[in-house]
């Protein structure tokens, strides 16, 4: 069962980067405007001390500018790090200037970054490809944020554009939900 569910991933992931790729970039740059705009009027974002964000990559929603948001109004931020074997830590940055390209070609800190450890985090931002209104993210297939948000107990949202959300996604055991999804048109809280 456990790999027919990821057969069927790897199948919607090839098909949803090619929907991505599809995407008129006004609509990449609508779409950006309105998932920061909704992210920041969260009352979990307002009330977050410690937020860990993901940095953007291709036709991801834009997160430099959220990030840009976080450091002006003091909070501190953390980005991932990754590490072998499939995990990755939140490392604190204090300006975008900090990153370098890492792994898989991801803007990322050093390892001289502070390290924040999961407890101390208020709010993840994830990443996804698509995601379901149940709160299920299909990521990038590394595992690395089901790994992650399986070891944190704070607040978690997914950016994903409303173009590439779906109904239902695949999902086993190994994958964790978001307690909400971010989309330029709403938020879909997990119920």
């Amino acid at each position: 069962m456990e790999e027919q569910i990821q057969q069927q991933k790897v199948r919607l992931r090839a098909s949803l980067r090619e929907l991505t790729r599809s995407l008129p970039d006004d609509y990449i740059k609508h779409s950006d405007q309105g998932i920061q705009k909704n992210l920041l009027a969260l009352e979990q974002w307002k009330r977050a001390s410690v937020v860990f964000l993901y940095v953007s990559m291709g036709r991801e929603p834009e997160t430099r500018g959220m990030i840009r948001a976080a450091l002006l109004a003091g909070k501190t931020v953390a980005v991932p790090k990754s590490l072998e074997n499939g995990a990755m830590e939140a490392r604190i940055i204090t300006s975008l200037h900090e990153l370098a390209t890492g792994r898989y070609g991801i803007s990322e800190p050093g390892a001289e970054s502070p390290l924040v450890l999961p407890e101390k985090l208020d709010l993840i931002v994830a990443p996804c490809t698509a995601a379901d209104r149940q709160g299920y993210r299909l990521g990038h297939g590394g595992g690395y944020y089901d790994r992650y948000l399986a070891r944190v107990q704070c607040q978690t949202v997914c950016l994903c554009r409303g173009r590439l959300l779906q109904n239902d996604l695949p999902h086993d055991k190994r994958d964790r939900p978001v307690d909400e999804i971010i989309t330029e048109n709403e938020c879909i809280v997990r119920v």
